[in-house]
């Protein structure tokens, strides 16, 4: 008896550690459904222009985790944007299946002068659900389902486990393009000669 009330402490224990993760990252649902992270880069030293020509720039030549199809591309506006995708960012099994799960995003980056604001949006989560028998393709909703959706039991586990590592891989493309922002040049002439 005093097993199984351990257990369940550390059962409730473990998914509010999960829970205050999962909230404690910076995203937001939209009313489209859609999962938003979004981060403003404040101090650099590029005008508007500069940093829409080094966002577009780290779209052109990223290869780590995806490669991007520029989807915007506006030089009078500003704005870069480019569609990737997390190929097999999380597998698991839950018999009789196994899960191979991708997640396409876009990712935008905004130029003001001295600030940059750089957006990834999710929809779905695709892949593949497969056993011995038969594969079927994955297109599910992120925000119908837990964590985003905790009224939704259904894949409670698969998701549970999967949305955490999806915004770590956000999180860590977003400081890519931060490193790559900060790391340009300005081609504006220094003030002190």
């Amino acid at each position: 008896m005093k097993r199984r009330l351990f257990g369940t402490i550390i059962s409730v224990i473990a998914a509010i550690s999960l829970h205050a993760q999962i909230a404690g990252q910076d995203y937001v649902v939209e009313k489209n459904g859609d999962v938003v992270i979004t981060k403003i880069i404040n101090g650099l030293s590029l005008n508007r222009h500069e940093i829409y020509q080094a966002g577009l720039k780290y779209l052109e030549n990223a290869y780590k985790d995806t490669k991007y199809k520029i989807v915007i591309n506006s030089s009078d506006n500003c704005v870069a944007a480019g569609e990737g995708k997390y190929v097999q960012f999380h597998e698991d099994n839950f018999f009789p299946y196994s899960y191979f799960l991708d997640a396409p995003f876009i990712l935008r980056i905004d130029g003001k002068d001295a600030r940059a604001r750089i957006m990834i949006t999710f929809s779905y989560y695709t892949g593949k659900r497969s056993n011995i028998n038969e594969t079927i393709d994955i297109h599910d909703r992120i925000s119908n389902f837990p964590p985003v959706n905790e009224a939704e039991t259904e894949h409670r586990k698969l998701y549970g486990k999967a949305f955490p590592i999806l915004l770590q891989k956000a999180s860590k493309t977003i400081g890519e393009v931060e490193a790559a922002l900060r790391s340009t040049l300005s081609s504006a002439p220094s003030a002190d000669w």
